[in-house]
This record gives C-alpha cells, structure tokens and sequence, in this order.
C-alpha cells in the first residue's frame, strides 16, 4: 500500500460492471482481501472531486492502467460527470492529470426529473474504454443552442483521449429513425463488442415520457473505425420498452449476442418488447447490405394490461424515473401514506418458517402498469451459457442464453409452461422470502402485486457474479431495497 502510485498498476476496469458479462467481480484483486480488512480495517485514503454538477456522476468510473501522460505513465481514473465535464485523475491518489468540458448540459426540471435529483443532465451513462488505441466512447447530452432545454438537446458520442482528455474526431450526433423526435434518456451503459472482428459500440436508452405515443426504446451501433453510427433499432412501436437496467450496460456472450431488459411498455412478441429480456444481434454490414441491429430471442413474463387487470391502464405523460407504486403507497424515506386499513394483508411463513407479512395495497390500475421488469440488470454466466436479471417483483429470472423461449402473446395463457422455459423452470424470490406457497409464476400476474412488510424489494442494480471456490460453484449476491443482501 505504500508503494509509489508509478510502481502499482490497478486491474483494468473499462466497462460497467467489470466485464461484458457484467459480473461486478474483480477476480485479480490483492488489496481488499478478507485478510487486509480483517487487519487494517478500512480508511479514507483520498476525495476526488467530481466537477460540473451538484450531485456528481450517475456514470460508474472506468480506469485505463499504464498510460502515458503528461505527468508520466499513471493508472488513469476516467470520471464522466452530469454537466458534460470529463477527468483524468491518477487511480491511486487522485491527482488531476486533465479535464474537458464536452459542452452544455441540460438543465434538470420537472420535465424531465420527477424527484428533482440531479442539477444537471448531461454524461448519464457509463462509457466504455478500448485498451488497445486508449480512447473512450463516451454518450453524454448536450444542448447545442446553449439553452439547456431538453427539446433541443441531443445525444452525442464523444472519442475521448484517455492520455489527455482531448477528442480524437469531432462529435458525433446520434441519429437515424426518430430518434431525436422524443427527449431520451440515454441511462443504460455502453458495451464494446467485435461481430465477425468488426469493434462496434452498441448502447440503448429509454426515453423521457415513457407513456407517450412513438417508439420510446432504442438501440444503436456506432463503428469506432468509421466513427459512424451504422445501426439503429427501435424495441417499440408504440410505448416504452425503454431500456434503463439501473443503468447497466447490455450484456454479451462469446458470439457477440448482447441480452436487456425492457421496462414498462406493449408487447406482442414481433415488434413490441415491454417487460421482456430481448437478445439483440448487431450485423456489420457487407457488401451492399446496410448494418442492422435485431432482436433475434426473447422472453417475456406478463404484460402491464394483464398486471393492471385492465386495458388501457397506462397513464398519461408519465415521467421514467416516477415509480407510481411508490408514489401512491410512499414506503421508503416518507413512510406509508395508505391505510393499512385499506390493504389486504396476509400473515405467512417463509422458507425457514420465520413469520412474513404480506400486504395488498389498494393501488390504482394505472399504477399496477408500472412494474418495470428492467429496473434491475442482467448477468452472464458464460461456463452455465444462462442469463440472469430481475426487476421490481424482487423476483430472478434466469434463461438459456441459446433458447430463450420466444415468447408468444397465446403462450401467456399458461404462466406455468411459460415459465418453464426458464433455468429450473421457475423463477427464484431473490431478494426476500415470501413462502414457498407464494408462487412466483402465478397465471394472474395480479397475485404479485404485494409488499413484504409493506416495503417493496425492488431490484436496481444488476447481480454480481462471483466464482467461490468453497462452494465449488458460481454464486450470486443480490440486493433489494427495503431488504437484506442475499448470496445464491
């Protein structure tokens, strides 16, 4: 711990959540061991601070090892902030090395931000960095008539010199379809992938008003060698289907075949994918074909309509980011604002016989469609070949990442055989236990509807994946809010 920050070199961290398989897990690390904590305990050893907005970054930071820079070769922490303002600082103490201002962000209101929690938006999502040319591919919000309105604003890819902080080529707008006909927000993080060796940054976002009509999900390639956005998709034709996964990035396998999770939105299985885990196939393009992205697998667990009860439920001019449940039932921070007295509640055992209490809140149809299946993230497990995420049910779903079951609107029609597609043929209560009499698979999706204690469980944050040599088995640690840290 005392060497000089030139004599130690980090383990590379270029994408969110470690790898493209999204683990979380550094398996080279030396200093935060059990046994260092165990001894040392831990400490703060430096602040970083973190310029252009109030709250920081929502971005998660990447490190590039062995860099050659002005001051020398240093282990280079890349921090994106919410008001397009980019650092270089060494890994080990945080000394700055650059900065650059990408441009004018937005500014936050209640147009685009329900809670109000951040003073800008701008760099919302987590880059991605190329080790071999040292640049990273930065996708950050900026408004180019310097108003910070968000109608005017627009997405852009940035190429950034990690040595330096300066632009390897100019701005690229992000555009194709009708993109930039809807304010988006572009949250989920970027992924670096190499379809038939072709290196291509493949990134998807949600939108603003996630319940107006136009598509609202989308996908798009951008080809580091051309520095050109080659493909564009949207997961809708109709609402939502935004692509968020708590700001995690797609997940991909050895094929270069990358996994998401869509939010609140329709679905029909051929062109709609609300509340679905979508596989997405990126094709470069070749002689005379244009590149094209696709959803090429899917699996879908039930509809807003059929968890609502009711057609039509959604409201109007939602806000992404307001979470209705909790706005009408209020269990976190606030307190309770509904009446126990209105609530169906049930007394229950979990699995270890310890009492549960279950409550029914009596929500509005409206907000049952707001169940978010993507507010979580997904997790690869390449040796299992499977992929496993969840959202706001607190429920893990994990598939075959080679037959995801392709889900049909009939299909739904039996929630059993539905759910049979799936790793062990149900999915698993991962962040608290409501009973083993609780089915995780019900044929009325309604039946979900509860708050343990009246809390909800949510998922926001995508599994970390873990080797443990103990148990001679891949584990996985999950968290929900309200809850306590689970390891399966």
């Amino acid at each position: 711990m005392a060497l000089p920050s030139s004599g130690q070199q980090m383990q590379p961290w270029l994408t969110r959540n470690a790898d493209n398989a999204r683990s979380g897990w550094n398996s080279h690390e030396t200093v935060l061991t059990q046994q260092s904590v165990t001894t040392k305990g831990l400490s703060l050893k430096t602040v970083v601070p973190v310029i252009g907005d109030a709250r920081g970054m929502e971005a998660q930071p990447l490190i590039l090892p062995g860099v050659s820079t002005a001051r020398g070769t240093r282990d280079v922490l890349v921090l994106p902030s919410m008001g397009d303002v980019v650092r270089g600082v060494d890994a080990h103490d945080g000394s700055a090395i650059w900065q650059v201002s990408l441009g004018i962000p937005v500014q936050s209101s209640g147009a685009i931000d329900f809670h109000l929690i951040n003073d800008k938006w701008g760099c919302l999502s987590t880059g991605v960095i190329d080790p071999d040319t040292a640049r990273d591919y930065q996708v950050c919000w900026v408004s180019p008539d310097a108003s910070g309105n968000p109608k005017t604003a627009r997405y852009y890819m940035f190429v950034i010199n990690v040595a330096d902080g300066t632009q390897a080529v100019p701005a690229v707008l992000i555009d194709g379809l009708d993109f930039n006909t809807e304010m988006r927000k572009a949250r989920s993080s970027a992924v670096l992938i190499q379809p038939q060796r072709i290196k291509t940054v493949l990134q998807c976002t949600g939108s603003v008003n996630e319940t107006t009509n136009g598509p609202s999900g989308y996908c798009f390639a951008f080809d580091i060698a051309t520095n050109k956005v080659t493909a564009m998709m949207a997961t809708t034709q109709d609402k939502g289907a935004g692509i968020w996964m708590a700001g995690a990035g797609l997940v991909c396998d050895n094929n270069q075949d990358c996994y998401a999770m869509t939010g609140n939105g329709a679905f029909d299985g051929v062109n709609q994918w609300g509340e679905s885990f979508i596989k997405i196939r990126y094709t470069p393009a070749r002689e005379g074909i244009a590149a094209s992205i696709k959803v090429v697998d899917h699996w879908t667990p039930w509809t807003d309509q059929a968890r609502a009860g009711a057609a039509n439920a959604q409201p109007a001019n939602k806000l992404a980011g307001m979470s209705m449940e909790t706005e009408e039932v209020k269990p976190v921070g606030s307190g309770m604002s509904m009446s126990i007295a209105n609530a169906r509640v049930v007394a229950n055992r979990n699995s270890q016989g310890k009492p549960v209490l279950l409550v029914y809140p009596q929500l509005s149809p409206a907000a049952r469609t707001d169940q978010d299946l993507g507010s979580g993230g997904l997790a690869y497990i390449a040796d299992l070949n499977i992929v496993c995420g969840g959202g706001k049910d607190g429920l893990l779903y994990c598939l075959h990442a080679d037959k995801m079951g392709g889900t049909k609107l009939t299909d739904l029609a039996n929630a059993h055989a539905n759910c049979a597609k799936l790793v062990g043929g149900t999915p698993v209560w991962a962040t608290m236990d409501p009973g083993n009499n609780i089915d995780p698979c019900p044929q009325d999706p309604r039946e979900l509807n509860f708050l343990p204690f009246g809390g909800t469980a949510h998922l926001h944050a995508p599994p970390v994946v873990m080797w443990d040599p103990l148990l001679n088995a891949w584990t996985m640690f999950l968290w929900g809010e309200n809850q306590q840290l689970h390891k399966w």
